[in-house]
């Protein structure tokens, strides 16, 4: 069985490594940019890794399944992929969100912990709690190293004989009964399936998702702390916070010397491809954003020492599409909605299961093209 991945970033590189291992399949992977390269939406030095969900006990076993598969892959990279920090999420305790992370948590049987405003006052003054606020501590979370990630995936891929095609634009994918073309710039070639996990540019491959996944840029930060050690891993955990309308998430310091705190997708719809923004955003936005960040985290010198800007393709209630054509021939995974990176090594085992099995133990009626509903556009970035 020949199969193609079509995108090697955050899914397609699970995906490749996990079909790599398949018994009778050939898989080749094709790359429209270089390897490991800067336009991914999982460029940016980390990701935050939780397994407790606000977004509902649906994508729990995904997350158990991932942890396994983080560790797994580490293992077999030599690198530590995961720094095992746990995760914080900090509230009032009546906000909608953290009470159904609870909710989820205890539905789950997952393990946490429940701290009230001084418990979280005593036990990390990095933080500003007002009255009111309440934490929940996520042992099992932690710090992904993204770049490695991804990097480690394509590493064993190719140890197990996986191909690997890097500056191939794909112009077209098309079924007919006996099997899928894939047609680059240059040439067409055969397979008996097609994964699709091509990130933002997934609407431009598949038009099934056309009207269900916009892209949007993503802001990462990071800020200068006035007393480094107040910061580290074994001071601060990865964590979540929402005050009054204003979200934000962030690492301790990987670096030695910054901690990263970023605000999610604020920023609008891109306008055209990823690859031709100018992934600059407006000055003093950045400025104001730091502000509110510094109240927050009081130690922190207000202003972003540095930014960059990434994207990921959004579908409208942040659900995911892993899914399958008609045919069984041409697999869809997309709309990972910012949240994708820390299940991206049970959704790629998903869909390289959907591609060759036809089914997947932990695929989830959500996750169907058909679940869907387009997207409506908000404010947009101009590139």
């Amino acid at each position: 069985m020949r199969i193609a991945v079509i995108g090697l970033g955050t899914t397609g590189s699970m995906v490749l490594w996990h079909l790599s291992q398949r018994p009778g399949v050939e898989v080749v992977g094709f790359e429209q940019f270089g390897l490991n390269h800067g336009y991914g939406s999982y460029t940016g030095e980390s990701r935050l890794f939780r397994s407790a969900y606000h977004e509902g006990p649906k994508y729990v076993p995904l997350l158990r399944r991932a942890h396994a598969l983080w560790s797994e892959l580490g293992a077999l990279a030599g690198r530590e992929l995961m720094h095992p920090v746990g995760a914080l999420t900090v509230a009032p305790h009546d906000d909608e969100s953290f009470q159904r992370l609870i909710r989820s948590v205890e539905a789950s049987g997952l393990e946490h912990g429940l701290l009230t405003t001084e418990q979280l006052r005593r036990r990390y003054p990095q933080m500003d709690i007002v009255d009111g606020e309440q934490g929940l501590l996520d042992p099992l979370g932690g710090a992904l190293r993204s770049e490695l990630g991804v990097l480690s995936a394509l590493e064993q891929a190719q140890h197990h004989g996986a191909q690997c095609r890097a500056h191939q634009h794909i112009r077209e994918i098309s079924e007919d009964s006996r099997g899928v073309t894939v047609r680059t710039q240059t040439h067409g070639e055969r397979f008996d399936a097609v994964v699709v996990t091509a990130g933002s540019w997934a609407p431009q491959l598949d038009e099934r998702v056309a009207d269900l996944v916009v892209a949007r840029p993503l802001l990462l930060t990071w800020f200068l702390p006035r007393d480094a050690s107040q910061f580290t891993a074994d001071r601060l955990p990865g964590f979540i916070r929402d005050r009054d309308g204003f979200h934000v998430f962030g690492v301790p310091m990987l670096d030695g010397y910054s901690v990263k705190v970023s605000g999610g997708d604020r920023w609008g719809d891109l306008e055209g491809l990823p690859e031709h923004q100018n992934l600059r955003v407006d000055d003093d936005a950045v400025s104001a954003f730091g502000e509110r960040v510094a109240e927050m985290f009081p130690g922190l010198i207000p202003e972003p020492t540095r930014y960059s800007l990434h994207h990921d393709g959004f579908t409208a209630d942040k659900t995911p599409i892993l899914d399958r054509s008609a045919s069984g021939r041409v697999i869809i995974g997309a709309g990972f909605s910012g949240h994708g990176f820390k299940l991206a090594p049970a959704t790629g085992e998903l869909l390289a299961q959907l591609a060759v099995d036809g089914e997947a133990p932990l695929n989830h009626p959500d996750f169907a093209v058909a679940a869907h509903r387009p997207v409506v556009p908000t404010v947009s970035v101009s590139g």
